[in-house]
């Protein structure tokens, strides 16, 4: 009987190979035999269906005549076909699959290019706040981090300095053990760090008696942190290898998280900062000077004659710092500040200014 390829990885008749090969993935990543909601038989068919349908010229031959055609090849599926020894499913990429499954014993997948992955530490996430000054200017910080840190008396080797180092018996010096699989595409090795000497091939004559041979403790550290000019509020700094430490591996990154506390005068947008300006209507409409409080200190900014509330006065170059160099500026937004009382000179000017038609 005819097998429908297409509805086997429920894929319309014109997909393209990529649709074919994300189709495939997903299908075999949930049959796998090695998983608990794994079926053999069901994961047989899929890859049966993806040596074809990813192939041009099966593909053609088997849209033109279906599976079932006497004297096209089809046969490369079946456990007894090929040469001894080889896979029963054809040239199929199962990297992504067997990364998935080998990961879940404990192991290191041994790919074919022979490398392991890097053993590294724990990275470790933190948040500060500082002020929005800081953030425009930039500041040094230190913070005082307790975490796992490479022992400093033994440099993380684990061994009294100076004292001798034997080869690991157990992993003759490798610092892994390999542990070898049977699945049904046959056996795979996967390497397991050495429990005996914790992955470094050496076991020292003379154990450190800071870290008991450990070669990392747990401590408070002094980290030194700089925060460059214009970050902003919720942007992270990565410091590569400040994060924790683990036993003959690298350390991890720490990540700290910016939090920019809100100015009560000043706010940014994008590289500009924004204040408003409260000035006299009479200033507003003869023109003026007036003292501003920046962040930098006090300036003199000039108020233009006949100036309307929410108008932007613009001071170049007293923004945010840019990345490549320059700032942004400094805009004033200008508003009348009205008296609370009136006298009665002011309220007789003000009479003959309304007679005046302002």
């Amino acid at each position: 009987m005819s097998k429908d390829y297409y509805e086997i990885l429920g894929i319309p008749r014109n997909a393209t190979r990529d649709e074919i090969k994300r189709a495939y993935r997903k299908l075999a990543h949930q049959y796998h035999p090695d998983k608990k909601s794994g079926d053999e038989k069901r994961f047989k068919e899929i890859n049966e269906a993806y040596q074809v349908l990813e192939d041009e010229n099966k593909r053609r031959q088997y849209d033109q005549f279906g599976s079932s055609f006497q004297g096209r090849d089809f046969s490369g599926f079946s456990s007894g076909s090929g040469s001894a020894g080889a896979s029963p499913f054809g040239n199929a990429d199962f990297g992504d699959i067997f990364e998935d499954i080998f990961a879940g014993f404990g192991g290191d997948f041994y790919g074919g290019h022979g490398k392991r992955r890097q053993k590294r530490g724990r990275d470790i996430s933190i948040g500060i706040d500082i002020a929005f000054s800081d953030s425009v200017f930039g500041i040094r910080r230190s913070i005082v981090l307790e975490k796992t840190s490479t022992c400093e008396h033994c440099g993380g080797e684990g061994g009294e300095p100076g004292s001798k180092a034997n080869k690991c018996a157990h992993c003759q010096g490798t610092g892994t053990i390999r542990e070898s699989r049977r699945s049904v595409f046959g056996t795979f090795t996967s390497l397991a760090e050495c429990s005996n000497c914790g992955g470094r091939g050496e076991i020292p004559e003379k154990v450190c008696q800071v870290c008991r041979g450990v070669g990392v403790l747990r401590k408070q550290e002094n980290i030194d942190i700089e925060i460059p000019p214009g970050i902003r509020d919720g942007e992270a700094i990565k410091l590569s290898g400040m994060g924790e430490a683990a036993p003959g591996a690298v350390s991890g990154d720490l990540y700290v998280k910016i939090r920019v506390m809100p100015h009560p005068i000043f706010r940014r947008e994008g590289q500009d900062i924004l204040t408003d300006l409260n000035v006299s209507p009479s200033k507003m409409l003869l023109g003026g000077k007036e003292i501003l409080e920046t962040l930098e200190g006090k300036i003199e900014v000039r108020i233009p004659e006949l100036s309307k509330a929410g108008d932007f006065l613009r001071i170049r170059g007293k923004g945010v710092p840019k990345l490549r160099g320059g700032r942004g500026d400094l805009l004033i937004r200008i508003f009348p500040r009205l008296p609370k009382k009136l006298s009665s000179r002011a309220r007789d000017l003000l009479s003959e200014l309304e007679k005046e038609g302002l």
